[in-house]
């Protein structure tokens, strides 16, 4: 019962029927009243049976990083904003225990990301729809200026009749981007969890079962991939790149694979330019962003323990961060960022153990390694998006820590006394940390320099 109504949660978290066909129950709260349900039946359930699928080197490091968000309010001299942050990430925190208080065994990992899939291939369904009919439109694409006209006089725009069908806009005035509804109304939001959802796909593959691949792995990965390019964003595109730089290199080689991806990369490049979103550092939406990561940098050397405080960055800056990782060291110090970042690679290297110590047959490792590559393409589309708070990633990282707690329970790695055994639960994680936030704060400073370097030639 408490998992049925998890998947139920889950589904509709994602897709979102309620807001997009009878919004006038939202008000009736009544995601929050199958939450509660979800997470008090799941509660019971863990302490009868006493399993829950994390470690508690999980739960100490979202809890303080919890903690960190209000400290960096106290901090700066803001002690009621402590609690007003902590309440905020608690949707994110509290999304995080509920899947691993449910998701204790891969047969629930496996409908538990075939829920988000069959979720977000509806969502993806819908948005393609809107775009090329019109109906939803409103809801589900978004309408901007096209970046070749946020300098004309907004009279001159074509009313908005001309363009009530997305598809058949000519006036080149507007530029459509494909979303979701709730937290996913972003179209970046929304490509990134597309980006995410892509190599989950790949868990119903099957060996020789061509028409089976076709209709449940091929198919809804080319309808996913259209959703990705109509939604424009350019950073869950580099997030899909980056998958198919992993899953080709297996086949091709770095050498090859990283030829083929340069090749790919310059016609995306070019045809991003031709339908209006440009990518170059000096093109000026990315300018304002790599601007904005110039001013993280400047944050953090001015309060480089506990930061600015937690949502205070457009405080000093027009713009948010536009970087995850930038948010993150900006607003929270390095305290804060030690703690976000240990929960990344303590999962990552987690799941890597899993996948160095079991066969490749093993159902558990495939699970493991399809999940890690989807945190990946997460992570790549977070270094252009400020996501450091959102319930997603924690949704992600939880299903990482549950596959890693599922595989770990298998009959394989039961033997206490085994190499395996041990490299899957003595993970060292500190030096690892250390090192990436060496090298994330290096990257976003290099970043900075080659662009001003570019700007004064």
């Amino acid at each position: 019962m408490s998992f049925a109504v998890f998947l139920l949660y889950v589904f509709l978290s994602f897709f979102r029927p309620i807001e997009l066909f009878v919004p006038e129950i939202a008000e009736f709260r009544p995601m929050l009243v199958l939450w509660t349900l979800g997470f008090v039946l799941a509660a019971g359930r863990a302490m009868v049976r006493k399993q829950v699928a994390a470690r508690a080197i999980d739960f100490k490091l979202l809890f303080g990083f919890m903690l960190a968000l209000g400290l960096s309010l106290l901090f700066n001299g803001w002690a009621g904003g402590a609690f007003t942050a902590m309440n905020d990430f608690s949707t994110s925190s509290m999304l995080f225990v509920l899947v691993a208080l449910n998701v204790t065994s891969l047969e629930r990992l496996k409908k538990t990301c075939a829920a988000v899939v069959l979720s977000m291939l509806i969502a993806s369904g819908f948005g393609i729809q809107a775009f090329h009919t019109g109906q939803y439109a409103t809801q589900l694409v978004l309408r901007q200026t096209a970046p070749n006209h946020e300098e004309d006089d907004p009279s001159r725009a074509p009313p908005s009749s001309a363009s009530e069908i997305p598809a058949q806009d000519t006036t080149g005035w507007y530029l459509w981007r494909v979303r979701g509804q709730g937290f996913l109304s972003d179209p970046n939001d929304f490509s990134q969890v597309l980006v995410m959802c892509l190599p989950l796909l790949w868990a119903a593959w099957r060996a020789g079962k061509h028409l089976r691949n076709l209709l449940f792995v091929l198919a809804p990965g080319a309808v996913m991939g259209y959703g990705i390019y109509l939604s424009q964003s350019r950073g869950a595109m580099l997030g899909a790149a980056s998958l198919l730089f992993f899953t080709v290199r297996a086949w091709l080689g770095t050498t090859r694979t990283t030829l083929l991806m340069a090749l790919g990369g310059t016609a995306f490049i070019a045809a991003s330019a031709i339908g209006g979103r440009a990518i170059s550092s000096q093109e000026q939406s990315a300018a304002d962003r790599i601007e904005a990561w110039s001013v993280g940098l400047e944050l953090l050397k001015w309060r480089p323990v506990f930061g600015i405080g937690y949502g205070n960055f457009t405080d000093h800056n027009p713009l948010t961060a536009h970087n995850s990782f930038v948010l993150c060291f900006a607003e929270l110090g390095l305290v804060g960022y030690f703690l976000w970042i240990g929960m990344i690679v303590l999962t990552f290297k987690s799941l890597s153990s899993v996948i160095d110590c079991m066969p490749s047959s093993s159902p558990h490792r495939q699970m493991v390694a399809l999940l890690r590559n989807s945190l990946v393409g997460f992570l790549v589309c977070a270094w252009f998006l400020s996501r450091t708070y959102q319930p997603v990633l924690y949704f992600l990282l939880a299903l990482c820590v549950s596959s890693w707690y599922c595989a770990t329970q298998s009959p394989a790695m039961s033997d206490r006394d085994s190499v395996a055994y041990q490299r899957t639960h003595e993970v060292k994680w500190v030096k690892s940390t250390l090192l990436m936030m060496a090298f994330t704060i290096f990257a976003v400073r290099a970043f900075v320099f080659s662009h001003n370097m570019g700007g004064a030639r």
